[in-house]
């Protein structure tokens, strides 16, 4: 072999260890860092997320008594227990507040909870037989005037409010709903009546009001007012709602 030829064996040789040196220890010591780098990278944007809940816990924790003044608050509303007295002195009140007289008031029994809908439409079907089948006249009703007259109209709006927000609870859907769950599983509800003697018809709003804008939850489900000795007696069908976590007990 002459001189030239072992050098450039020798330089072949050398190339390839270096070839070979590339692809088996820096190509890979290169794949690695740039691992190392997404996932540095990766780790600070995490490291950012959990910084910004953190600050948001602390903020939240700096308002953790307003927050639990709250929660108590809205439990007051849907108390885990019946906690009728509540719902009798927000009665009381609501009737002490416009000058009334609380006559007589009463409870029926702790219910799973029952949503009311609206009327189920009729479908197309039905009103194409509406078209083709007259409808017969309403039989006319006589109506009270003056004060009682009013009175029977602020009772009708008063349930035509129940109704509407009835309906607004439920999504608006006009399908009736479905079967209630078993008692203790969720909310449920108590139905009350109660009587009260109130001096004139602003009195009698004035009191259903009263009713709906307590801090604890009752639903006007029905109103009727009468004239009843100089005066006017409100009738009024409620319903109190409990939600508990476990079985719930009556007072």
């Amino acid at each position: 072999m002459t001189k030239s030829l072992i050098t450039l064996i020798g330089a072949l040789v050398s190339i390839a260890i270096v070839v070979l040196a590339v692809v088996f220890g820096v190509l890979p010591l290169v794949g690695q860092a740039f691992t190392a780098l997404g996932s540095t990278a990766q780790a600070g944007t995490t490291n950012s997320t959990y910084e910004t809940q953190i600050a948001n816990l602390k903020k939240e924790k700096a308002r953790k008594a307003e927050i639990d003044t709250s929660v108590e608050a809205l439990r007051g509303q849907i108390p885990a227990t019946a906690d009728l007295d509540a719902a009798f002195d927000v009665i009381a009140n609501s009737a002490v507040g416009v000058g009334g007289l609380v006559t007589n008031s009463t409870r029926g029994d702790l219910a799973p909870y029952a949503p009311r809908v609206a009327p189920v439409q009729a479908g197309p079907a039905a009103a194409e037989q509406a078209k083709v089948q007259p409808t017969p006249a309403p039989t006319p009703q006589p109506t009270a005037g003056g004060v009682v007259g009013d009175a029977q109209n602020t009772a009708a709006q008063a349930n035509a409010n129940a109704a509407q927000t009835s309906q607004g609870a439920n999504g608006g859907s006009a399908t009736p709903a479905p079967a209630a769950a078993p008692p203790g599983a969720g909310r449920q509800q108590i139905p009350i009546s109660t009587s009260v003697s109130v001096p004139d018809l602003n009195a009698a709003v004035a009191f259903l009001d009263g009713l709906r804008s307590a801090s604890r939850v009752l639903a006007v489900d029905k109103a009727t007012i009468s004239n009843a000795n100089g005066g006017l007696t409100v009738t009024v069908d409620l319903l109190a709602f409990v939600a508990p976590a476990t079985t719930g007990a009556s007072k």
